[in-house]
């Protein structure tokens, strides 16, 4: 076990750094490491920008800032919050979806293996298909990056909304109860989680690892956290965009880690949407390649050449025109057509060129 987990993820991280690597070289604009800013980060925002922020606006750009980063927040587990992780688009994409599956959440019950209601546990919840949509595949893929783990060690994405005071008490993501055992050692353990948080939450709503061991206490405590949030160990306040990752077993995937306990804190002001990607020591479920979906260039819809002619790739409904869920990339030019087996070039698919282009000279139009 020991061995496999660990060549298994070696390899993944040095494919990932490779295509990094030779992105950059191709763009000029990629990340070695990505997201990764050290363990402080200063946003690079303007004075202008700043004076023109609302007062919360400006507390929140000051110390997470805009651009993808991300912060340490403990050895014990090993958790880490990426900042900016995703667009306001992904979340509301994700949200929509589930606003029209979601049902009471359940949980497993570790002496019959079956799932049941219960009251640790007052979520509604829906899942997703592994790869269902482009969005959800580039989501996938870039989580894969991140983590240095195969995609096909992950389940299934879950979406979770928590309202009214609703919560997850604490609990471990891996499983040791017998029912689970046998089960497991076929499709390996829960080895890490990932939370992608989808809202802002106006009180509450914290996800709480009460066990952990914070790198900077003073720095990580949060200055407004609901009763929950404040009494143990660390504590993420949700944020649109962000992603928490911690694993929950040791590094090799032997054995589970204890500080990974973590709780929902009850969301007591305003509305909780959070999706959650379990990742395990082994392949789970047959093989899965997110970039099959995510990285393609194709016009999903019929009368593309039109659009694209009349000036909607760069107008008003460029939103569903281009970029991963695009209804014409091909058209809009808004990516390339990629050699069988191009990992790298189905990689740069996921980006949106038509996007990447108006952002420049956005940028270029501010400067002068």
């Amino acid at each position: 076990m020991r061995s496999s987990v660990t060549a298994v993820v070696l390899l993944y991280a040095a494919a990932a750094l490779a295509g990094v690597v030779n992105a950059s070289a191709d763009a000029g604009t990629e990340e070695v490491l990505i997201g990764w800013k050290g363990e402080t980060y200063e946003s690079r925002i303007s004075d202008k920008d700043k004076r023109e922020l609302s007062a919360r606006e400006r507390k929140m750009q000051d110390r997470y800032g805009t651009e993808p980063w991300i912060e340490t927040i403990s050895w014990s587990p090993r958790a880490f919050v990426y900042h900016n992780f995703l667009s306001e688009a992904e979340c509301d994409h994700l949200t929509d979806i589930g606003n029209k599956r979601v049902s009471r959440s359940l949980v497993v019950d570790s002496k019959t293996g079956q799932s049941k209601l219960d009251d640790i546990r007052t979520s509604y919840g829906a899942a997703f298909g592994r790869g269902e949509d482009p969005v959800i595949a580039e989501i996938e893929e870039r989580i894969a990056e991140w983590t240095h783990v195969p995609p096909d060690h992950g389940e299934p994405m879950q979406i979770l909304r928590y309202v009214d005071g609703q919560k997850y008490d604490a609990h471990w993501d891996w499983f040791d109860d017998p029912v689970h055992h046998a089960a497991y050692l076929h499709e390996g353990n829960r080895y890490a989680t990932v939370l992608l948080y989808l809202s802002e939450v106006d009180g509450g709503g914290e996800t709480n690892l009460p066990l952990a061991d914070p790198i900077d206490k003073e720095a990580q405590t949060l200055p407004d956290a609901s009763p929950c949030g404040a009494k143990y160990g660390i504590s993420v306040k949700p944020r649109k965009g962000d992603a928490l990752l911690f694993f929950d077993m040791n590094i090799e995937g032997a054995k589970g880690d204890r500080k990974a306990l973590h709780a929902s804190c009850p969301t007591l002001k305003g509305m909780k949407w959070t999706a959650t990607k379990w990742i395990h020591n082994k392949p789970y479920m047959g093989r899965y390649d997110p970039l099959r979906t995510a990285g393609r260039c194709v016009d999903v819809a019929a009368n593309c050449a039109e659009r694209a002619a009349a000036g909607d790739c760069t107008g008003p409904a460029m939103d569903r025109m281009v970029g991963p869920a695009g209804e014409c990339r091909k058209s809009c030019n808004d990516c390339v057509d990629c050699p069988a087996g191009d990992i790298l070039c189905a990689r740069r698919n996921m980006r949106s060129l038509v996007r990447m282009r108006a952002d420049a000279a956005a940028r270029s139009r501010k400067a002068e």
